[in-house]
């Protein structure tokens, strides 16, 4: 007679979900998305390999809900910096940047997948969607703010956020993939915030003639 599989400790009855993503993360994080399967994430918590289907169909339901973490979890980063902003609101849109840079710095696999194609069409995962748009409403809300106290320039307020986030991800990008020599993706001390505070200072001055006032 075959044994049953014992759960790994950590791993209780009515958390199966949870405990998959929780050991999705970490598999991203060591080994990348493509190596990741759901058959390798049930062994790794001790439970059939056909447990997870109840809460994943497929790879791609994982990835979706991963993205969906991914972005929650970057809203609250975003939150954080920006949290000062009725009061310093240029100091604390530029902590945010920073809170963005970071984020990505942290969490680089997460970060590309979020920003990847790995999900073909996210209209079948609307939570995931819904995340996204929520983190892209952060930025939003700030542009706003930053234009009622003339700190920004005026202008259609949700085209000037798109245009800061894709400078915004252009350079995460680059310094993820170790493309600006001088910059260390993984820095977190004070020089590494100052090349930041610089770095979105110069941009948001350069694009479009300049957008700070």
């Amino acid at each position: 007679m075959l044994e049953r599989r014992k759960p790994k400790k950590g791993y209780h009855h009515g958390n199966l979900r949870e405990a998959i993503l929780n050991e999705s993360l970490i598999w991203i994080k060591k080994k990348g998305v493509e190596s990741l399967s759901l058959r390798e994430i049930a062994k790794k918590i001790g439970v059939t390999h056909s447990a997870p289907n109840k809460h994943f169909s497929k790879k791609e339901s994982l990835l979706a809900s991963l993205i969906e973490l991914g972005f929650i979890q970057f809203k609250s980063a975003l939150i954080d910096g920006k949290k000062e902003i009725e009061v310093h609101p240029r100091e604390a849109f530029i902590a945010m940047g920073i809170s963005y840079l970071r984020f990505a710095n942290e969490n680089p696999e997460l970060y590309r997948l979020m920003f990847s194609n790995s999900v073909h069409d996210l209209s079948e995962y609307p939570a995931c969607e819904l995340a996204g748009m929520e983190s892209f409403n952060v930025l939003l809300s700030a542009v706003v703010t930053l234009q009622a106290n003339g700190i920004l320039k005026k202008g259609d307020p949700k085209e000037m956020a798109y245009m800061i986030w894709s400078f915004t991800h252009g350079y995460v990008m680059l310094v993820l993939d170790g493309r600006l020599q001088g910059i260390d993706s993984k820095q977190k001390n004070s020089s590494s915030q100052l090349s930041s505070e610089a770095m979105f200072t110069s941009l948001m001055q350069q694009m479009g003639g300049g957008l700070l006032v």
